[in-house]
């Protein structure tokens, strides 16, 4: 009988959720730090896009290949309210024969001429947005509850309007929740968690493109330190635009203009992982995601993440017994075979 903390289980459950050849951060977990500790996160993402999507139309316009690094950082303020910020770095490049223009705005509607040099065919690397949130969890007897408010704010005025964008360059809150249970009373080490949120951007032109995301995790832990997980992802954007074949020539000026921004970008992606712990402050994870259902926008051929998370404590910190109560989440977990 050996024990898996939840740190084991939080810090490996970083996912990133892609969409439009972007990385948005579900920062949002169930399980929280406790008072005093915390975890600094290194992630790198390859992100290939292949198909570009008009409607539910899949049309081969370029490909899209997107390099992200992420510096995330997670802190308990009390054993049940934890903040978290994070900043990626996006480095993206466009290989095709339809690059964006670039945009006159000297007149009452927009000019489009030339061609956007974020399109040539190299990588752009810069900052992309500013993510910050606080959880706070409500429960942990026999499952965990962590509802979450959360921003996303862009780090500068970078460029939306093209292939090789690093972003929509949108303010963004976030309201959600997270939760989390291990079923092993049925299955002895199969975790289960999720986050469900909503995004409020506002009003862009004349649509409000708010925006639901779900993720969910189906773990299950091999042994104590290492654990496999099948995983998915979707996003269902409220009020927008489909995108429409050669968009230039058949939507608006300003709509084409904004159109990464208020297109219904609905997408379900669906991927598998691990995680491993090094040790007791160390733990490794990787995944490999593919979109498999797609209204608009760039579909994933595939993306692969690779992480690394440090655990750190301070002087705010102190001793405790993680698994102490019979039916809490964190009770004894069996490893496989093991009697």
């Amino acid at each position: 009988m050996r024990f898996v903390k939840p740190r084991t289980i939080a810090t490996t459950s970083i996912a990133l959720l892609l969409a439009s050849g972007t990385a948005s951060v579900a920062f949002a977990q169930a399980f929280v730090p406790p008072k005093g500790e915390g975890s600094v996160s290194f992630l790198f993402q390859d992100v290939a896009v292949k198909d570009h999507y008009y409607g539910t139309t899949p049309v081969d316009n370029g490909q899209i290949r997107t390099e992200v690094a992420l510096f995330d950082v997670s802190y308990g303020l009390t054993d049940r309210m934890a903040i978290s910020v994070g900043l990626p770095l996006v480095a993206a490049k466009y290989s095709g024969v339809v690059p964006h223009p670039l945009v006159d705005l000297s007149g009452p509607t927009p000019k489009f001429y030339g061609a956007n040099p974020l399109d040539n065919g190299d990588y752009h690397p810069t900052l992309q947005d500013l993510r910050f949130s606080v959880r706070y969890n409500i429960t942990r007897k026999n499952y965990w509850l962590t509802p979450f408010v959360g921003s996303v704010v862009p780090s500068h005025n970078y460029e939306y309007f093209a292939h090789a964008a690093p972003g929509i360059r949108l303010n963004e809150i976030q309201l959600g929740i997270s939760a989390a249970k291990l079923l092993d009373a049925a299955v002895p080490g199969l975790l289960i968690q999720g986050t469900f949120s909503y995004g409020i951007v506002g009003q862009v032109l004349d649509f409000t493109p708010n925006r639901f995301n779900m993720d969910l995790e189906v773990g299950y832990f091999l042994t104590p330190k290492f654990r496999v997980m099948g995983l998915s992802t979707g996003q269902i954007v409220q009020d927008g635009i489909d995108i429409m074949p050669n968009p230039r020539l058949n939507l608006p000026a300003l709509e084409y203009m904004h159109h990464d921004q208020i297109s219904i970008d609905n997408s379900l992606n669906l991927g598998a992982g691990a995680a491993f712990s090094l040790n007791e402050r160390v733990d490794l994870y990787g995944s490999l995601i593919h979109t498999v259902a797609k209204r608009n926008g760039h579909a994933i051929d595939h993306g692969v993440t690779m992480g690394l998370t440090w655990s750190f404590s301070t002087a705010n910190s102190k001793d405790r017994m993680i698994a102490s109560a019979e039916h809490s989440l964190t009770k004894c977990v069996c490893e496989k075979g093991t009697k």
